[in-house]
């Protein structure tokens, strides 16, 4: 079974739950009486949290600088308001922790929220690779030339949106997502689509599956939950195209979970034959 090494941003999601039972006289908004507080890690955090629940042995390295904080106000199970706290992030470098971190592992996972963790993110996927390892980058922005050489990209539509343009067809999607490859030097994209599954492109091939179906509860999450069940899968030997399964698997089961949540081995591994 492979090693991961899991860099980028690292987030707190902070739930603060309480009851609504009137309405302020100051002004037509909500007064949620705060009971229970409750923090769960979230970003590269909750994706390393989820290779490890998967049963893959996982190390990480978080961007310097007080932790960015997420805070939820929940209300009988619907979010009311989220205060963001966000803190400049000091960026991972290319160091002798980073090198020997390298020489334990196989897979490298970049989580770039765009917070300042990943600021070298070309140099960290050039170590990477000269190292021999495989590397797979949840991305932001539209700048592709910081992750060239990287394994696997995993956008949503949004993040694919910046880095292909709008399209109005499958097909047209399929073809802009193989010269974007073909462009880039990048091995393959699984693109996460929400309710409408998932894609993994490589050079050749195009892989879609349908979501896994299940009552929707709350997405925070599901990409990470996505990328983590594709890693876990690679770590422990399966294919790219075996991995998409698994991937779809821990997406449904995050998505089917109130807020941030980590999923498990048995869950995710022990449901597909």
């Amino acid at each position: 079974m492979s090693r991961v090494l899991v860099c980028g941003d690292a987030m707190a999601d902070l739930y603060w739950n309480g009851l609504v039972a009137r309405v302020s006289p100051e002004a037509p908004v909500p007064i949620v009486a705060i009971g229970a507080v409750e923090k769960r890690e979230g970003a590269a955090a909750n994706v390393a949290n989820n290779i490890e629940a998967m049963g893959v042995p996982c190390e990480r390295i978080f961007g310097g600088g007080e932790r960015i904080q997420k805070i939820r106000l929940i209300a009988k199970k619907q979010h009311v308001a989220r205060i963001d706290f966000d803190y400049p992030q000091r960026a991972i470098e290319c160091d002798a922790a980073y090198e020997d971190a390298l020489g334990r592992c196989e897979i490298v996972v970049l989580v770039d929220y765009g917070k300042g963790s990943l600021g070298n993110v070309a140099a960290l996927i050039a170590k990477a690779r000269e190292k021999g390892c495989a590397v797979f980058v949840d991305p932001r922005g539209h700048d592709i030339n910081k992750y060239r050489g990287a394994t696997l990209l995993k956008p949503n539509k949004h993040e694919m949106k910046e880095l292909v343009g709008g399209w109005t067809t499958q097909d047209e999607l399929d073809f802009k997502a193989r010269q974007f490859l073909l462009a880039s030097g990048i091995e393959s994209i699984l693109l996460t689509q929400a309710e409408e599954g998932m894609t993994l492109y490589t050079k050749t091939d195009t892989l879609h599956l349908r979501s896994e179906p299940s009552e929707i509860v709350d997405v925070s999450g599901a990409g990470e939950a996505a990328l983590s069940g594709y890693t876990a899968a690679i770590a422990k030997g399966y294919t790219p195209v075996q991995a998409v399964t698994y991937a779809n698997r821990a997406a449904g089961l995050c998505v089917s979970r109130f807020g941030t949540t980590v999923v498990t081995e048995e869950e995710v591994f022990c449901v597909i034959t």
